[in-house]
């Protein structure tokens, strides 16, 4: 079609300079006017034409290199996806440049209606695109199971993680009772340690002659229980034990 265009654009062009050689008795103006007038319309048309060539092969160039960027994407993809780095806003990235591409395909099947190359080009990059469409939807759900497999994973550690903490505060709770109990235990024997040495303390006062024995007898018993239960509380923890069991000690000998 170009081609003859521009064989008619020739021709028009010879047929004005054989016009103007003849000179205006042989060409009336009317013929004159009519033959410019298709010289410039041929020139426009050609023109177009031209530019509209130029707009088509920039558009297939910047679709063959977002291509080839989206062939370079594709191999990060798969790399990251086996090393378990992948993310979907990569795919994303993809998609996104696919999309882009179909809309200059879209334009440019509007013009190859009027160009068999052009329509062999575009149907071309239509099943590339339809290829690579098809190996990114498969790559996404890949990426999509791994991640639901991995959250089932990390669901699984935080329940784990959960149960773990429960049980260690479970069991600092029981240990704090434990030491509650202990504590308490401990502050009962120092009680019966004090009991005893009051009783032995508070002898019955009775005739020294007679009976001074017995009631020294009676003390030294309570004295010694007073120990038993003092040492018990004293092992328990129960710092104050000791100091006691020094002074009932001192209240044996007298």
């Amino acid at each position: 079609m170009r081609t003859l265009q521009i064989a008619v654009w020739g021709v028009a062009a010879l047929l004005l300079v054989g016009a103007c050689n003849a000179g205006p008795e042989t060409v009336a103006k009317v013929e004159y006017d009519q033959l410019m007038q298709e010289y410039e319309d041929l020139k426009a048309s050609a023109e177009s034409t031209r530019s509209e060539y130029a707009a088509q092969s920039v558009a297939i160039d910047n679709i063959l290199q977002q291509l080839a960027q989206i062939s370079g994407r594709t191999v990060v993809l798969r790399s990251d996806l086996e090393s378990g780095t992948v993310q979907l806003t990569q795919v994303q990235q993809i998609e996104d440049s696919i999309e882009d591409i179909k809309g200059k395909l879209r334009q440019l099947d509007a013009l190859s209606a009027k160009n068999t190359e052009l329509r062999k080009m575009v149907l071309s990059l239509k099943k590339v695109i339809e290829e690579k469409e098809v190996e990114i939807a498969e790559l996404k759900a890949e990426i999509r199971a791994k991640d639901l497999t991995i959250n089932l994973q990390q669901d699984t550690i935080n329940t784990q993680s959960s149960t773990i903490r429960n049980q260690i505060a479970t069991i600092s709770a029981q240990q704090e009772d434990i030491r509650a109990a202990l504590q308490e235990q401990a502050r009962m024997l120092f009680q019966a340690g004090q009991d005893f040495e009051q009783l032995g303390d508070n002898a019955p006062e009775v005739s020294r002659r007679k009976d001074k024995a017995k009631v020294q007898a009676f003390a030294d018993e309570m004295y010694e229980k007073a120990l038993f239960y003092y040492k018990q509380a004293a092992e328990s923890g129960y710092p104050q034990a000791a100091g006691r069991m020094a002074e009932v000690e001192e209240k044996r000998s007298r």
